[in-house]
């Protein structure tokens, strides 16, 4: 299928036990096997809600979404701590901040690098964002990305928590050489698609 073709046509359903996911494969088998084998189980149970990317009739790809907070000792020093510090007069660092959680995020590998990850990526961060200012008071989205990830999720504003600098800037390369699957935690701010 055409990537130009699938960035135009592409919408989200969400999943249910009558779609065929039995093509799918993407480059991690364990979030293959989360879609296939865990991801229904799991909102069945209200643990997460997954959302197929699809095509027509075929699953591009696939997010899995949940509530989470991140603390405000972990939002990076600059404008936004200091905007939510100043504005809701908090004084302690362990105070938790609501948030969207992406739990999952992977395509098909038949459709990656080529920026429809991308544009998938915008394309749910500008929901959230629509769900924040419409429905429910949040104002980060946060995603323990794996490491072979972690470039792609950069490139998309996300930050990755203070505490991991010194890892990636000295061996993220290594990590992700020996360890593909070791997990960071970044966020966005919404507001930066403002």
């Amino acid at each position: 299928m055409d990537i130009d073709y699938i960035k135009e046509n592409y919408r989200f359903e969400t999943l249910n036990g009558k779609h065929d996911l039995s093509d799918f494969k993407c480059e991690s088998d364990d979030l293959t096997d989360f879609l296939k084998d865990d991801a229904l189980t799991q909102q069945k149970s209200k643990l997460s809600l997954t959302k197929l990317v699809m095509c027509d009739d075929t699953v591009v790809g696939y997010v899995s979404l949940l509530t989470d907070t991140i603390l405000l000792k972990d939002i990076r020093e600059g404008d936004t701590k200091h905007d939510i510090k100043d504005q809701l007069n908090i004084t302690s660092k362990k105070r938790k901040l609501p948030a969207i959680k992406i739990g999952r995020l992977a395509l098909d590998e038949k459709y990656t690098r080529n920026g429809l990850g991308s544009e998938i990526l915008m394309s749910i961060l500008f929901n959230v964002k629509n769900i924040a200012e419409n429905n429910v008071g949040l104002r980060f989205v946060t995603v323990e990305g794996y490491a072979r990830a972690y470039k792609f999720y950069t490139r998309n504003n996300f930050i990755n928590l203070k505490k991991d600098d010194d890892k990636i800037k000295e061996k993220l390369d290594i990590i992700i050489e020996k360890d593909p699957e070791k997990t960071f935690y970044l966020y966005i701010d919404l507001r930066v698609l403002e």
